[in-house]
């Protein structure tokens, strides 16, 4: 095999299945959700289909004179978080979790043939997901997780279970567009990034809280992959003023993540940085050591706090914090007032 992608098709031709016996490798962040084709446009009478996870017996659809019947394991570690197509077997998994790292199979028991295809799925552990916090008027980036998007990929991000995407991305047709939603409340607010996909909300509103969904798919694969993010933004004051030489704090976020990134600026000057993963967590005087010894950063939450403060540090801060999951960029302008 010339490729670590190889996928397993199932032909449906003159009433016999016939099936190559090529796997395919599949790659998902935790808290990510898939769904795995069987490339079975509808099941026949007397057909039977098997999914198993490492051998163990998982899920079970058949068609007899009667009808369909369908089975699908209701305990476990998988417990409510497997859906069984019941026309064509396809299964979704949902909220993965490291534990589904391993072997999924399919197989079909039909008088026309026995295909069988296997999926071997591989699952990064990440932080727990948790809801992405912003402030109102602020920017944030709800990343693809794709490097580079290629020739057949698609990718439609959907707004609350919304059937219209909101963006979508068709690279062999030639489909690259935003759109403002049945209400207009996207209106000139969407930005997609053409080579990863990832979907930037600007000066976000309270009424675009909720569940954004990205279905991740291409003709090249037999199987699609569901982010999930769930934004919450709120509706805060970001213009804090202050009595000189009294303290004031910043907040980002409730709690850093493994892979946040955190960049504190004054103005176009970065005054704080942290990166979790190394657990770095550095502060800077300034050009002109105007910060010098009066920057403190909250190792959990990765908020700023400048004490004794000055006339001179009135103005524009800013935050940008990065993760694998999203990006988000906010502000506060600062007012000193002197006694």
């Amino acid at each position: 095999m010339k490729s670590a992608l190889k996928v397993s098709i199932f032909l449906f031709a003159m009433g016999v299945f016939v099936a190559t016996d090529e796997i395919q490798s599949v790659s998902l962040l935790e808290g990510d959700s898939v769904t795995l084709y069987t490339d079975v446009t509808e099941l026949h009478e007397n057909d039977e289909l098997e999914w198993r996870f490492n051998g163990t017996l998982i899920a079970n659809i058949s068609r007899g004179p009667n009808g369909i019947s369908v089975w699908v394991k209701t305990d476990g570690a998988l417990k409510d978080r497997l859906q069984l197509q019941n026309q064509t077997g396809d299964l979704k998994i949902r909220n993965i979790r490291n534990t589904d790292s391993g072997q999924w199979k399919i197989k079909i028991l039909s008088t026309r043939g026995s295909p069988s295809k296997t999926f071997y799925i591989s699952v990064v552990p990440v932080d727990e997901l948790k809801p992405v916090s912003v402030l109102k008027g602020d920017s944030v980036t709800l990343n693809s997780n794709i490097t580079e998007i290629q020739r057949d990929d698609v990718i439609r991000w959907r707004f609350k279970h919304q059937n219209t995407p909101v963006a979508e991305i068709n690279r062999r047709e030639g489909i690259f567009k935003t759109h403002d939603g049945p209400d207009g409340r996207f209106r000139d607010r969407l930005q997609l990034d053409c080579f990863t996909g990832s979907l930037t909300i600007r000066d976000i509103g309270t009424r675009h809280s909720g569940l954004y969904e990205a279905d991740i798919s291409s003709t090249g694969i037999k199987h699609t992959i569901h982010k999930t993010f769930s934004v919450t933004v709120s509706d805060a004051v970001k213009s804090l003023s202050v009595i000189e030489e009294d303290s004031v704090t910043l907040l980002s976020v409730t709690e850093l993540q493994n892979d946040d990134q955190i960049l504190w600026m004054f103005g176009d000057i970065v005054i704080a940085e942290i990166n979790k993963a190394d657990q770095r967590f550095n502060t800077s005087d300034g050009p002109d050591g105007r910060f010098r010894g009066r920057l403190k950063l909250d190792h959990q939450t990765g908020s700023l706090t400048i004490t004794d403060t000055r006339t001179t540090d009135s103005g524009l801060y800013e935050v940008k914090i990065n993760s694998s999951r999203r990006t988000i960029n906010s502000r506060f302008i600062i007012t000193v007032i002197g006694e």
